[in-house]
């Protein structure tokens, strides 16, 4: 799928990298930008799909399929149906008129181990001003959302009793 996106955004005009994720065999990301400078729009989202069991499909889950006007195919509720449209999108634009960059991010490994996003986040230094993360949300668009971060902290001190709390908490400061 990435190189056939990067086929498709290079068409229009974008300036296309293929990049490697580290720590992971034949996965890749897709970093495609029309524009120079600082700032502007990210259009980010992933290329992968949850593991699926072919049997159970009623339709080929690697070709889109339109019955009863109702697509199936692996992610078209999901992420490919949003880099469907964003290839529909800047294929309309009249991009010389643009006066920031437009990136578009397609990461691997989203539904697993965020390797692609953890990669790009290591090694990209570009600041947009704006993202859009084509995740689904039930159609309705959502301007901010939670997310999760996890620290550790490693407190060393001299072991103490509960019998004597104030000294405990006083090793601790």
């Amino acid at each position: 799928m990435i190189e056939l996106l990067a086929t498709w955004l290079a068409d229009f005009g974008f300036k296309t990298e293929i990049l490697a994720v580290e720590g992971s065999r034949n996965k890749y990301n897709l970093l495609a930008t029309y524009g120079e400078g600082e700032g502007g729009l990210l259009l980010a989202g992933h290329t992968d799909t949850v593991p699926f069991d072919e049997g159970k499909w009623r339709f080929n889950p690697f070709q889109l399929t339109e019955k009863a006007g109702k697509l199936y195919g692996l992610g078209t509720a999901d992420m490919k149906g949003f880099f469907a449209f964003v290839v529909e999108v800047v294929s309309q634009l009249d991009l010389t008129q643009i006066k920031k960059p437009i990136r578009i991010l397609a990461t691997a490994d989203e539904e697993t181990t965020m390797l692609g996003a953890r990669t790009f986040a290591q090694h990209s230094h570009i600041r947009p001003d704006c993202a859009i993360i084509g995740e689904p949300t039930s159609l309705k668009p959502i301007r901010a959302h939670k997310g999760h971060i996890g620290e550790s902290v490693r407190i060393t001190a001299e072991a103490d009793t509960p019998a004597t709390p104030p000294k405990a908490l006083m090793r601790l400061n």
